[in-house]
């Protein structure tokens, strides 16, 4: 499977760390969905929340988070298209 220049920048972007996630991504490799459906459970810790110390830095994490569903969601139409995901 080819995964599209964006999503595979967006992978590198979101996971800068994460060489094992950018080598599936550029190989094209069905396990980069597993990854990103494990990283994109949705939830912020409650132990992040309540050592917060501001708002911002939770709509920062919020957003990341959001990030990352969202890129969990395009790998599932690049990878299946014809399902209407």
């Amino acid at each position: 499977m080819k995964y599209s220049d964006e999503l595979i920048a967006e992978v590198k972007e979101l996971f800068p760390n994460n060489k094992e996630m950018h080598q599936h991504a550029d190989n094209g490799n069905e396990i980069l969905g597993r990854y990103l459906d494990d990283s994109s459970s949705g939830s912020i810790r409650i132990d992040t929340i309540l050592l917060a110390t501001s708002l911002e830095q939770l709509q920062t994490l919020a957003r990341f988070q959001k990030r990352k569903v969202e890129l969990c969601k395009k790998w599932c139409k690049e990878a299946y298209p014809d399902k209407g995901v």
